[in-house]
């Protein structure tokens, strides 16, 4: 009489599934996201009164600026100002000359806005800014091109709610978010939220800071303290991180 074939043993059975486990691809984690704030133009109001709550809770950010007003145009910041960023963990870019909308510039008009905010900036601070964020967020190919020749990142106004890829993105068509003064600040804070779970680079854009906001590019008081706290304490948290634009810059590939 055959005896019954037995199974396979209970080792065998281990040693069976640990091979197959191993032979599995590890699953990988999604990466932390990043948050990068930044301010356009750099009104001297709001450098004084509200970038000090940026640097009470150690948030960095990005502030880009055109170079004809610096020192010179009434509520603007001084070049002193701009080189005290650093210290803070900010770092800046630039936003023009005279702020002009850089697709209807003569070709000797577009070399003269991104060329000079250049070498202003060197000259003033000892450090050459990398990055431009083009006045009214306005650009085209043509303006591309030429923004190649002088800096290694172009900021949007707009586009895909501030939302870029944490695995690569283009850097001359990085989307910024403008945050209109009607967003209650729950949903702004989901978003940051958001960005740091799912492994996304989200970047927004602050003009002005008013108590009545009166414009689509200003913002409640109370709004912005909100949103810097819930960023802070997402931060705090391990949710997301904060980082300048030029931080966020070397872990971000470029991807045209």
């Amino acid at each position: 009489m055959t005896a019954a074939r037995r199974g396979p043993s209970t080792l065998r059975k281990l040693a069976l599934a640990l091979l197959l486990a191993l032979g599995q691809p590890a699953r990988a984690e999604t990466e932390v996201g990043i948050v990068t704030f930044t301010v356009d133009t750099a009104y001297a109001s709001f450098f004084d009164r509200f970038m000090p709550e940026f640097f009470q809770r150690a948030i960095p950010g990005t502030l880009f600026a055109q170079t004809e007003a610096i020192g010179t145009a009434p509520n603007r910041i001084t070049w002193d100002d701009l080189r005290s960023l650093k210290a803070q963990g900010w770092d800046f870019g630039a936003h023009g000359h005279a702020h002009v909308r850089l697709s209807q510039a003569s070709d000797i008009e577009l070399e003269h806005e991104l060329a000079v905010p250049a070498a202003r900036i060197f000259r003033a601070t000892g450090v050459y800014p990398h990055m431009l964020a083009s006045p009214y967020g306005d650009h085209d190919d043509w303006v591309l091109d030429h923004i190649r020749l002088y800096y290694d990142a172009h900021f949007r106004a707009w586009g895909n709610d501030g939302i870029n890829p944490l695995d690569g993105t283009d850097h001359y068509r990085i989307n910024r978010k403008q945050i209109a003064p009607t967003l209650p600040v729950e949903t702004i804070c989901a978003e940051i939220e958001r960005a740091g779970r799912e492994g996304l680079w989200l970047v927004y854009l602050w003009h002005e800071v008013t108590e009545t906001p009166e414009h689509p590019w200003h913002a409640s008081v109370e709004q912005f303290l909100g949103v810097l706290d819930c960023a802070d304490r997402l931060r705090d948290q391990g949710i997301v991180r904060l980082m300048n634009a030029g931080e966020a810059l070397k872990l971000v590939p470029h991807k045209p």
